[in-house]
């Protein structure tokens, strides 16, 4: 099927006609309803009582003192609030320029080529063309499907990815997991479903740190505590205990309430966590969650995949060997590109192989795509008035549905040439099965004539070796949870000299049917997770938070997004898919491995520096409780004045 799409008048016209995709409202406040929230907020309501309360008094007895106090405690709000709402404005403007550095451009067809744009470029109309990890921008009507498998879970709650033909919905909001396939946009800009749900896909989760909770600790206990002791000096005024005049008492009331207000707590520690955060934007990391940052100097364990986080996304053919006894390697070869260039996934290891000569009297009639939890992917092609089916997946996966004989060629050449420490593809004719609708069909084993034996090497990434130094010293315990092969793992690993000891390594299959107390104990035994599907992923990071491990979880792509929303705090690489990049908490810009040990001395300094702050703050309330109870029990002066305390404040 050939797809035209719009013409370039037919575009203007629709752009004329207001029918784009007008960027959506921010995600983040607007400055209004930053200005609206720090000007009337709580602690300035209690200010603006006990102004009111102290101006009432001056109105009544005509004390200067008491006016000049009103402008002292007045000028603490002032000046908290102004620099409250520079911070929460220059963190705004930050993040709303996070939002466009993370949105990714969209293939759209027109004049009947393909081209990028923007998202807010996006017509009625418009033909898009999907990938797997493409999230869908707009509502519309799928045109073409290679197999495409929709995940909605982000929107319906349906956790199963869906299969969509020619002639189905797709919304906004969901993604692509697998397959391709092209879609008209029915409705854009704030007709989309994803307006209704506001970006899903970065719904917010509230979770409190262990310093949070601290600091919520000492608010509460300060506020009661000011309460208390106001009551108590009240109480001693009407009774006669306290021989002050009325003015005198009016100002220590106020004194003690500005005092024990804790203003200056929230106010410094909102602040180092944006100083935290402005730092590491400097660095090269998006930092979307405030408190991010020092999250992740509270981790105990950190999972991660290997392929795209541990190593580069820059895979590349190492060799590739015969293992036909009957085809010509050359022809094999050109059968390779072939199925190449008609795979509808485009994914690093495909793009690895892409360049070979194609041969040109096989045509493209249906496939299979290549999905996480099989590990293959079937093409069905038209060979000389013939169907045959080819396949191309993983060598550990596909090995035992070669013959006796083919089987002995290949682990001798496997043996042999030491293949284990690369990513290894076995492609092949399929023998027992001619068409992919009797694959589909057929319970029974597939049969494989081998053609070649494609080993594919990767590379650690070039500061991954100082980030695991960094979670070891700080005794941080890693665990590797990966889809390739325990060889593969193996291999990166020794690169890093932290070669695997024998028997170390688990496996996806082992661990399929375990009990939750038999996995619990597997977690503490084991660090490194082969061949895993993604629902194996999300269920190890359930697992660690059930046992109380604060677990970080860092990843690429969209096998990794259940664990990445799972874990406390999601980290993403800039290179790994967009729908991974919107759920996580923080992602690291140019794939920079090396920011994790500045990050997490970033979060440390925020946890001495809040503590420090903390201490303070609770050295003077103590100073102030201690004068005030003095000066009740033993009728000495107060010594403090609101304009003082102001002076103490600033």
């Amino acid at each position: 099927m050939t797809l035209h799409g719009l013409t370039s008048q037919e575009v203007q016209e629709r752009i004329s006609g207001g029918q784009v995709n007008k960027a959506l409202k921010s995600e983040t406040k607007t400055i209004s309803r930053i200005i609206v929230e720090n000007v009337f907020s709580l602690f300035n309501f209690i200010i603006l009582g006990i102004i009111l309360f102290v101006l009432v008094f001056y109105l009544k007895n005509r004390d200067d003192r008491l006016l000049l106090d009103s402008v002292g405690i007045l000028l603490v709000a002032i000046t908290n609030t102004a620099i409250a709402l520079y911070q929460e404005i220059k963190s705004k403007i930050a993040l709303d320029k996070v939002n466009l550095l993370l949105k990714k451009p969209v293939t759209v067809v027109r004049d009947g080529v393909e081209q990028e744009i923007g998202q807010n470029e996006v017509v009625k109309d418009d033909v898009i063309k999907v990938y797997p990890g493409d999230q869908v921008v707009v509502d519309g009507e799928v045109l073409e499907s290679r197999y495409m498998e929709i995940d909605e879970s982000l929107l319906t709650g349906e956790s199963l990815p869906i299969e969509k033909s020619a002639g189905d919905e797709v919304l906004s909001g969901s993604y692509c997991v697998s397959g391709s396939g092209f879609y008209r946009a029915e409705k854009v800009g704030e007709e989309i479903y994803a307006n209704s749900v506001t970006k899903l896909a970065k719904k917010y989760k509230f979770v409190l740190t262990p310093l949070q909770k601290k600091i919520n600790f000492i608010l509460e206990i300060t506020f009661i505590t000011s309460l208390v002791i106001v009551g108590v000096e009240t109480l001693f005024y009407f009774n006669g205990t306290l021989s002050v005049t009325e003015n005198d008492f009016v100002r220590r009331v106020a004194t003690i309430l500005i005092s024990l207000i804790p203003q200056g707590l929230v106010f410094f520690a909102s602040v180092t966590y944006a100083l935290g955060v402005y730092r590491i934007s400097k660095l090269g990391a998006i930092v979307e969650k405030l408190n991010a940052v020092e999250s992740f100097s509270s981790i105990q364990t950190v999972c991660m995949d290997k392929t795209g986080t541990i190593t580069e996304n820059n895979l590349r053919v190492k060799y590739i060997n015969d293992l036909s006894s009957q085809a010509d390697e050359n022809e094999s070869l050109r059968i390779l590109g072939a199925f190449v260039e008609n795979s509808s996934d485009k994914n690093a290891t495909i793009r690895a192989i892409e360049g070979l000569n194609v041969h040109d009297s096989m045509e493209f009639r249906d496939e299979i795509p290549f999905r996480s939890e099989n590990k293959y992917s079937i093409i069905e092609f038209e060979k000389d008035g013939t169907s045959v089916c080819y396949i191309l997946g993983g060598y550990d996966v596909l090995s035992d549905h070669m013959g006796g004989s083919d089987i002995n060629i290949a682990d001798g050449i496997f043996r042999d040439k030491e293949l284990s420490v690369y990513r290894n593809l076995l492609f092949g004719k399929i023998k027992s099965y001619k068409t992919v609708s009797e694959i589909k069909s057929s319970r029974e084993k597939t049969e494989i004539e081998p053609y070649l034996l494609i080993s594919i090497s990767d590379t650690a990434r070039g500061d991954a070796k100082e980030a695991l130094e960094l979670f070891e010293k700080n005794n941080i315990s890693v665990k590797i949870l990966s889809g390739d092969s325990a060889d593969s793992i193996a291999a990166i690993l020794a690169d890093l000299d932290r070669k695997p000891e024998p028997g170390s390594i688990i496996t996806g299959k082992e661990l399929e049917g375990l009990a939750h107390e038999r996995l619990k104990q597997i977690l503490d035994e084991k660090d490194i997770f082969a061949r895993l599907k993604p629902d194996q992923k999300l269920e190890i990071i359930r697992t660690l938070k059930q046992n109380k491990i604060y677990t970080a979880m860092i990843g690429d792509g969209v096998n990794d997004l259940p664990a990445i929303k799972e874990a406390d705090m999601g980290i993403a690489m800039e290179e790994g898919s967009q729908i991974t990049k919107e759920v996580a908490d923080m992602v690291l810009l140019k794939n920079k491995f090396s920011l994790l040990p500045r990050i997490f001395d970033e979060g440390n300094k925020i946890v001495n520096s809040v503590s420090y702050i903390s201490k303070l703050f609770l050295t003077k309330n103590f100073i102030v409780i201690y004068i005030a109870m003095l000066s009740i029990f033993f009728l000495l002066d107060f010594p403090l004045i609101p304009r003082k305390n102001t002076l103490i404040n600033i």
